[in-house]
């Protein structure tokens, strides 16, 4: 029997994402981020409007998408309560406090990107440089959506053709704000390759 339950937050699992933009100073701003998903060259995120990623993304519109792989949700969870906008807004104080680098605060290694400005993390298995296509806004929130202009991998997860190797792969997932990896394959889909 099903039961109804208030909906304080629906996320019902999704891949963390530790996403980096740039200010108009070149300066690289890490956002963890939770709501993404990937079609063909196509990403699109949600995020807070009121957040140092959406101010960037006004004056640079590049980001990169980096993938934490399981092994990182702790060094994600430090970083989480904390924001590149030196003013916090009013609702959100007591909930994060500022922090002007937090490659240097979690000790993550900036790598320079190929086509867009923002850095990539080093640390972060899968990396995808983009370009902001739209951004939707909502109350409080922005739909934005990129198109992946350079992809990166650690080698041990490509295979010969070029592909990600799933058994390879570990991603960390957000899970009811809860971090999760993954269980064992179960199967996979007929368009695998």
């Amino acid at each position: 029997m099903h039961q109804t339950i208030p909906m304080q937050t629906f996320y019902y699992g999704f891949p963390v994402v530790l996403l980096t933009t740039c200010d108009e100073q070149g300066h690289s701003n890490i956002s963890p981020i939770s709501s993404s998903w990937c079609l063909g060259d196509n990403i699109v995120i949600g995020l807070g409007t009121c957040g140092k990623a959406f101010e960037n993304l006004q004056v640079c519109p590049e980001a990169v998408l980096n993938l934490p792989d399981n092994t990182m949700f702790q060094r994600v969870e430090s970083i989480a309560p904390f924001t590149g906008k030196a003013e916090i807004p009013k609702h959100k104080q007591g909930i994060y406090a500022y922090c002007s680098d937090k490659f240097a605060q979690e000790k993550l290694t900036a790598q320079t990107s190929i086509q867009v400005r923002p850095t990539r993390i080093a640390e972060c298995p899968i990396q995808a440089e983009m370009r902001l296509q739209q951004i939707s806004q909502r109350d409080g929130y922005a739909i934005i959506e990129f198109k992946i202009v350079q992809l990166h991998a650690q080698q041990y997860l490509v295979n010969e053709q070029g592909h990600i190797r799933p058994e390879s792969w570990q991603p960390l997932i957000y899970n009811f704000r809860h971090y999760h990896g993954l269980s064992e394959s179960l199967g996979k889909n007929f368009r695998a390759r």
